[in-house]
C-alpha cells in the first residue's frame, strides 16, 4: 500500500549562509568555491555536468545521530521529483504490496527532495538533477535511474525546426537577438528572440547549466519563469519565444499550451540512442538516494532502491528516461550506482 501525501509547507533550499553555518563554515565554503571555479573552466559557457562525488559536506554530530522522521504508521517514506515520481511509483507500489509495507510518498521538486535529505524525513528521495555539493551529506548514497533529454521548444507557428548548440547559446546569452540571425535558407522568422528560462536548482550541476553554466550570463532580457507550466504557457503564447523542457513535461502540460520541440544539431530529442551515446548534449539526470549509515539506514529502503534500479529499463517510454544500464553500455562513467561523467 502507498499513501500519497501533501507537503505540510512549501519545500525550500537552505540559503547559502544557513548552509555554511550548518556545514562548518569556511571548509564548506572552500569546497563550493572550488566547484564554481571548475564550472567556470568547463567550456566557454557550459557548466560542469556533475559535482565531484568525493566532496562530502560535513554535518554536526547531532545530525549524524538522527534517524528518519516518518509519518506515523509509515514503514518507508519517499520524496520524489515530479518527473521521477510517476515513473517510479508503479514499481514502488508493487514492492510495497509484495512486502506488506506501508509506503508514504511526496511529489514535488528537487527542492522538496533536498529538504527531505537535510531534514531526514525520507528513506528514499528522487531528483531530476545530479547532486550538488549541498546534497552530498554524510551517509547519503546516490543511485542514477537514467537521463532524460531536454528539448528546445518554440511557438508552433515558428517555422524553425532545428537549432545548433552554439546558436542556442547565442540566443540565451543575448549574443544573438533576432531569429533572422539563424543561417536558414528560404525561411524568414521576423521578430526579436524572446528567451524563456527556468533556472531551477542553481546549487546543482547539469540540466540548464550544460547550456550556460553561470546564471548571470543568461541574457538580461530573458524571462525567467518559476514553474514548468509557466514555461509551456509562455512559449505557446509568444510567437518569438524559445525555451526548453523534457518531452514528458511537454506532453503532460499539453492542455496548458501547444509548443514545438526542435531538433538539436539535427538530432531529435526523442532519439533514445542519440541520448544514450552522448550525441544529444542536453539532458537531465534522474536519480534516487538511500542512507547507508545507522540510524538512518533502512534495509527495506535499500531493497526498494535496488528494485527500482533493476526495473529502470522497464519504465514507461512516455517518461523519456534512458536507463542507467544503457548509459553504461555507451561508456558513461559511474561510481558504484552514481553517474559521474559523460562518455569519452
Amino acid at each position: 500500500m502507498i499513501k500519497t501525501l501533501q507537503p505540510k509547507r512549501p519545500s525550500r533550499l537552505l540559503g547559502r549562509r544557513q548552509l555554511l553555518g550548518l556545514m562548518g563554515g569556511l571548509a564548506a565554503g572552500r569546497v563550493l568555491a572550488s566547484f564554481r571555479q571548475a564550472q567556470a573552466s568547463h567550456g566557454e559557457l557550459g557548466g560542469q555536468p556533475f559535482s565531484p562525488p568525493e566532496a562530502i559536506t560535513p554535518m554536526p554530530a547531532s545530525w549524524l545521530g538522527q534517524g528518519i522522521k516518518r509519518p506515523e504508521g509509515t514503514d518507508l517514506m519517499l520524496a520524489l521529483d515530479q518527473q521521477i515520481y510517476p515513473a517510479l511509483l508503479p514499481f514502488a507500489m508493487n514492492f510495497g504490496k509484495q512486502q506488506g509495507l506501508k509506503l508514504g510518498a511526496l511529489e514535488g521538486t528537487c527542492g522538496l527532495a533536498s529538504a527531505a535529505i537535510s531534514e531526514k524525513t525520507a528513506d528514499i528521495t528522487g531528483m531530476c538533477c545530479p547532486p550538488g555539493i549541498i546534497d552530498r551529506l554524510p551517509g547519503v548514497q546516490f543511485h542514477t535511474i537514467g537521463i532524460s533529454a531536454v528539448a528546445f521548444i518554440t511557438h508552433r507557428g515558428n517555422p524553425v525546426t532545428n537549432i545548433s548548440w552554439e546558436q542556442a547559446r547565442a540566443f540565451f546569452s543575448g549574443d544573438s537577438r533576432n531569429w533572422t540571425d539563424l543561417p536558414m535558407s528560404g525561411v524568414s522568422v521576423k521578430g526579436e528572440v524572446r528567451a524563456i528560462t527556468r533556472l531551477h536548482c542553481k546549487p546543482r550541476p547539469g540540466h540548464w547549466s550544460l547550456l550556460i553554466g553561470d546564471p548571470d550570463k543568461f541574457a538580461r532580457q530573458a524571462l525567467d519563469v518559476p514553474a514548468i507550466k509557466d514555461m509551456i504557457i509562455e512559449v505557446s503564447q509568444t510567437p518569438e519565444a524559445i525555451g526548453w523542457e523534457t518531452l514528458y513535461h511537454i506532453e503532460d502540460n499539453a492542455k496548458r499550451g501547444q509548443v514545438k520541440a526542435l531538433t538539436l544539431n539535427g538530432i531529435d530529442p526523442s532519439d533514445r540512442e542519440a541520448v544514450a551515446s552522448g550525441r544529444y548534449p542536453f539532458y537531465r539526470v534522474m536519480g534516487i538516494t538511500t542512507w547507508k549509515d545507522a540510524p538512518a539506514a533502512n534495509p527495506m529502503a535499500r531493497r526498494l532502491a535496488d528494485e527500482l534500479l533493476a526495473r529502470s529499463g522497464d519504465i514507461d517510454k512516455r517518461y523519456g528516461i534512458v536507463p542507467a544500464g544503457q548509459l553504461r553500455r555507451n561508456g558513461w562513467k559511474f561510481k558504484d550506482n552514481e553517474l559521474i561523467g559523460e562518455p569519452g
